[in-house]
């Protein structure tokens, strides 16, 4: 084998190598930035984490078309998720586990808030479409909420939501239309005072942890 055969192929290997090294960089990066990746894979998996600091403010629209404020609800127990209407896996599954909270806990001092991910579809008239499959619904005490693309975009930075989309282009290169492709599935349990206090990631969260949790939250008045 020549000298220069010899060094093509080193540079070869040293390629191959830091092409590998980099993907697994990303994996590891990732995978550190999303831990429960399983979230939206029915994988059987949750985590329950103990958070404090403020809940970021939003200004948004609910499914009755009137602009809703976390503020307005100061004063009771709030409890946050992310949905779209056509998500056909861990977003039904979560609201109706919401649902069932929300029956057992009824009259208390609480309020649901389901935020879209996915506002370009998700209207007003589209997420009340979607909420009235749940049984027993009651706006009065469940918030659907949609806004502007940069609305939305604004509250999934602020309350650490990834979401993953793809883009579809013209024969130009041009954007014609972007599609939901994967999402984190988490719920949020803010106090009285607008204080964070719990995380549940995972579509399996176990209803009675988060009725237990719900219920000394709302004893400390």
């Amino acid at each position: 084998m020549s000298n220069a055969k010899f060094k093509l192929q080193i540079a070869e290997v040293k390629i191959i190598a830091f092409l590998f090294l980099l993907y697994f960089s990303f994996c590891t990066l990732h995978f550190a930035l999303r831990p429960m990746e399983a979230e939206a894979n029915g994988q059987g998996k949750w985590l329950r984490k103990k958070v404090d600091g403020y809940s970021p403010g939003f200004n948004l629209t609910d499914q009755d078309n009137r602009r809703v404020s976390l503020t307005d609800f100061r004063g009771k127990v709030v409890i946050i998720s992310f949905i779209f209407v056509n998500c056909p896996t861990s977003c039904p599954l979560v609201t109706a586990k919401l649902a069932s909270i929300h029956h057992e806990l009824k009259g208390k001092d609480l309020h649901f808030i389901s935020i879209t991910i996915d506002p370009s579809h998700d209207t007003p008239a589209a997420l009340k479409g979607y909420a009235k499959q749940f049984r027993g619904m009651d706006f009065r005490s469940w918030s659907f909420l949609t806004g502007t693309y940069q609305e939305i975009e604004d509250v999934l930075f602020h309350y650490r939501f990834s979401v993953q989309r793809r883009a579809k282009r013209g024969r130009t290169g041009e954007v014609v239309s972007v599609s939901l492709v994967d999402h984190a599935v988490k719920t949020f349990l803010i106090d009285r005072k607008g204080m964070k206090r719990f995380e549940y990631w995972g579509q399996d969260f176990n209803t009675k942890a988060v009725i237990k949790d719900i219920r000394k939250v709302l004893s400390e008045g």
